[in-house]
């Protein structure tokens, strides 16, 4: 009975040991990280269903006015691979694959590249498109 009990307290104490796990807060780097490709699909998506507002409200002015002018598909998908993230005080730079479909006057046509988003402030807005322009329709006009 002893030797019963006291296993039964050393099962009791390891039990309670593991069974209390410490909360891992991220980083600032990780939060930024996360915030920005989130906004990346945000913006895919908002140019693929055409959304003037949440593009204007997630581009740099300029930027927007560029990218607007552009929407003269009937459909567009595009996908994105991130490749890498860098991080200096509050832009964050996504260096990114992408391709790309557009439907234009019931042809299909394909593109692809590689380029560099940069992003500032909160909620994150593209401010910079480094490269290939994933939102630069071809052929379009």
């Amino acid at each position: 009975m002893k030797k019963s009990f006291v296993v039964l307290i050393i099962l009791v104490l390891i039990f309670l040991g593991c069974g209390g796990k410490d909360e891992i807060k991220p980083s600032a780097d990780s939060i930024l990280t996360t915030e920005s490709l989130n906004s990346i699909n945000i913006i895919k998506t908002a140019y693929q269903e055409k959304d003037w507002g949440i593009l204007q409200s997630r581009l740099d002015p300029v930027l927007a006015k560029d990218i607007l002018k552009e929407l003269l598909f009937q459909k567009a998908e595009l996908s994105f691979t991130p490749r890498r993230v860098r991080i200096n005080n509050s832009t964050v730079m996504v260096n990114l694959n992408w391709q790309g479909t557009w439907v234009i006057k019931d042809n299909s046509i394909r593109n692809r590249g590689v380029t560099v988003f940069v992003f500032e402030g909160s909620p994150m807005k593209l401010i910079r498109i480094d490269g290939d322009n994933p939102f630069h329709t071809p052929l379009a006009r």
